[in-house]
């Protein structure tokens, strides 16, 4: 792949993937509450993007009290047609887990040779709504905000981490803070 080409990762997954438009729409007809609970899964927004381009965009994750920041703020205004994966489990398997890889076996499927055929898995703790990102020591590695995940080691995800699984990039959110990022984006009180 030549530098600056961008490459589309292709995700396959049942009828509830959705592009970002309809979250927006969403976000700006509905109270946070009642957005949070028709949209009680934390998401991610698949971005076309290289991996290069990813590792040079790390460190854009939302901090305490900030509801934008520059690169979740542009993905919101300019990535309406972007799809969107609710995290959940789709599968038989071990509760609170979402299975990432190539092959039909997981939860979410990314169709894409840089990713591991079972990559990495989405754990939900029992006690609290966090989720954490396991890799399943692929080949490629699973990286956050362009640090490499230490293979077999839970880390936890923040709104607006990027997440690569090899090449393959997404935008990670919670209900809540896709809400507060998608209302800061576009002005919008309350």
């Amino acid at each position: 792949m030549q530098a600056g080409s961008i490459r589309v990762e292709r995700v396959r997954q049942g009828a509830e993937m959705k592009i970002l438009q309809d979250y927006i729409g969403a976000c700006l007809k509905m109270s946070r509450q009642d957005f949070c609970s028709r949209n009680p899964d934390a998401v991610f927004i698949q971005l076309a993007t290289t991996s290069r381009m990813f590792q040079s965009s790390y460190g854009t994750r939302l901090s305490r009290g900030r509801k934008e920041v520059p690169l979740a703020s542009s993905v919101i205004r300019e990535g309406q047609r972007l799809r969107v994966h609710a995290l959940k489990q789709r599968r038989p398997g071990p509760a609170g887990t979402v299975r990432v890889g190539r092959s039909s076996e997981n939860d979410l499927v990314v169709d894409d040779d840089t990713v591991s055929t079972r990559h990495a898995v989405l754990l939900r703790d029992v006690n609290s709504t966090v989720i954490m990102v396991r890799d399943l020591g692929s080949t490629n590695g699973t990286w956050i905000n362009g640090e490499r995940v230490v293979a077999g080691k839970a880390t936890v995800l923040f709104d607006g981490d990027l997440v690569a699984f090899g090449d393959a990039v997404f935008l990670f959110f919670y209900p809540e803070g896709l809400f507060d990022v998608v209302r800061a984006s576009f002005d919008v009180e309350g």
